[in-house]
């Protein structure tokens, strides 16, 4: 009877009572901003609010900033010389990554993360030439190689991380990751600012200071269409690749905007107005903006400036209300912001194809 009763209990289920299994956690999505107060903040971008990894204190005046896609590491170009390698988990600085530091020394400009996450792609350029791309290979976190571009601005790669696009003097560079060679120029009107690729690699958004944004088609590499009066400094295409945010200032109304554009037909089909404008005492100058991954946020850096001016600031925008919501950074201009995914992997790149023949008119 004792075997039965313990034979009995082993197959009984379990009680009503009995506590369900936790549930598993889930990763949580970090717009990180660089303050010209010499740090980077960690923005929780579920509740709009810096959050517990609270502040990463790093001097200099940090710039840039890309994550990995394992959201471990973040990348910051600090004091426009020199390249922070930050562990997020331990809030601490593992490596610093030196350019040239005589007169005159390198100047860092854009940066990019592969999507692969094996590098990061840093724009510098120097007073008496010897403009070029660095590469930074992420796991020894050395610089491995140097790619001569002329003026090089902004960087996107694509999402097979074949790819990498360089706006500069004279257009679009495009090299092939591979050989770290320059296989082609797209040439532009003029020299372009910001620039992002469509998540299928079709299409590149680029901004210039006049406010056009132009659209290159990649496999033809070439200008198709320009946008007029879409904004002249960040942009970022949402997940889905269905809308492009362009920031800027209306000149009218002397006001800081985010325009949103609509990747099927390349118009403007809203204008964000965010901060105060200027006969009010002060306006907001967006320059970078970011997209969550769910493509439900856009994270818009910048100053403001006039009367009364404060730094300091953020502005997240409800990408399916376009409301947007200041909130308050530190006490410095904000500067550069990247998304990252702690506790999970981020965006999923394309799958790379095998390569082509290099050359104009190639396979992108």
């Amino acid at each position: 009877m004792v075997a039965v009763a313990i034979a009995t209990a082993l197959v009984a289920p379990a009680s009503a009572s009995a506590a369900p299994p936790p549930p598993k956690p889930h990763p949580s999505v970090y717009a990180y901003v660089t303050s010209d107060g010499g740090e980077v903040h960690a923005i929780d971008t579920s509740t709009n609010t810096v959050n517990p990894l609270g502040t990463f204190s790093i001097g200099g005046g940090p710039d840039q900033v890309a994550v990995t896609p394992d959201g471990a590491t973040l990348y910051v170009s600090n004091a426009f010389k020199v390249v922070s390698v930050i562990d997020i988990a331990n809030k601490s600085i593992i490596k610093t990554i030196k350019f040239e530091q005589k007169d005159p020394p390198d100047i860092l400009f854009g940066m990019a993360m592969a999507p692969d996450g094996k590098r990061v792609y840093v724009a510098v350029q120097h007073a008496f030439g010897g403009d070029k791309v660095s590469v930074i290979d992420t796991a020894s976190k050395e610089i491995t190689g140097a790619i001569s571009v002329d003026t090089p601005e902004q960087v996107a790669v694509s999402s097979n991380s074949k790819r990498v696009y360089v706006g500069g003097k004279g257009g679009v560079s495009v090299i092939n990751a591979v050989t770290d060679k320059v296989i082609d120029t797209i040439p532009l009107d003029e020299r372009p600012y910001a620039m992002a690729l469509t998540p299928n690699d079709k299409r590149a958004y680029v901004t210039a200071f006049s406010g056009h944004v132009s659209v290159i088609n990649i496999a033809k590499r070439k200008v198709t269409r320009t946008i007029a009066d879409a904004g002249p400094l960040g942009l970022a295409i949402s997940p889905d690749g269905k809308r492009a945010y362009a920031t800027g200032v209306d000149t009218h109304l002397e006001q800081g905007r985010v325009s949103v554009i609509d990747t099927a037909t390349d118009k403007v089909i809203a204008t964000v107005l965010i901060g105060e404008s200027r006969p009010e005492g002060r306006f907001f100058r967006p320059t970078h903006v970011a997209i969550t991954p769910d493509g439900k946020r856009a994270y818009v850096t910048g100053s403001y400036e006039g009367k009364g001016s404060k730094s300091g600031t953020v502005f997240a925008i409800d990408t399916t209300t376009n409301e947007a919501t200041p909130i308050t950074v530190g006490t410095g201009e904000t500067r550069g912001v990247a998304i990252g995914q702690l506790g999970g992997k981020g965006g999923k790149g394309g799958k790379g194809g095998k390569g082509g023949k290099e050359g104009k008119g190639g396979k992108p």
